[in-house]
């Protein structure tokens, strides 16, 4: 009897134990399962807060660059105005000075002969015509290099 005694407390022994390691195993899965949820959880979470920020940040870079693309255009344009008046005034300065200049050669030169000095005067128009041509086409070259 001490046997079939001994084979039964044997068994409950082992279905106690059985138990208790089951109970153990649902407790272990239970604790993985919920420490899976959360860290599922916070990577979602962590994801969208990733996504919203670079939405944000994407949403004012473009504001930005139309701010700096417009004061880019305003200062351009102002620059070009200021180069165009600029080259104006330096162009009429150097077609005025070129103009004395001429004037004053004229003056002083006192030719005999009417004919040289008719051909000095055609001679002196053809230069100043490609003098002033100079100038215009600087100006066009200064204005045109901005744009």
């Amino acid at each position: 009897m001490t046997n079939k005694r001994q084979q039964r407390l044997f068994i409950v022994v082992m279905m106690v134990l059985a138990l208790l390691f089951t109970a153990e195993l649902k407790t272990a899965f239970a604790s993985s399962t919920i420490q899976s949820l959360l860290t599922g959880w916070f990577e979602g979470k962590q994801q969208e807060s990733i996504q919203s920020l670079e939405e944000e940040i994407m949403i004012e870079k473009e504001a930005q660059m139309a701010i700096l693309k417009k004061e880019i255009a305003e200062s351009l344009e102002h620059a070009n105005k200021e180069l165009s008046h600029f080259t104006s005034i330096e162009a009429e300065k150097s077609k005025q000075e070129l103009q004395n200049y001429t004037e004053q050669l004229i003056q002083s030169i006192e030719i005999e002969e009417e004919g040289k000095q008719e051909e000095f005067l055609s001679e002196l128009e053809k230069i100043m015509e490609e003098a002033y041509s100079k100038i215009e086409q600087a100006r066009e070259d200064a204005l045109h290099q901005i744009e």
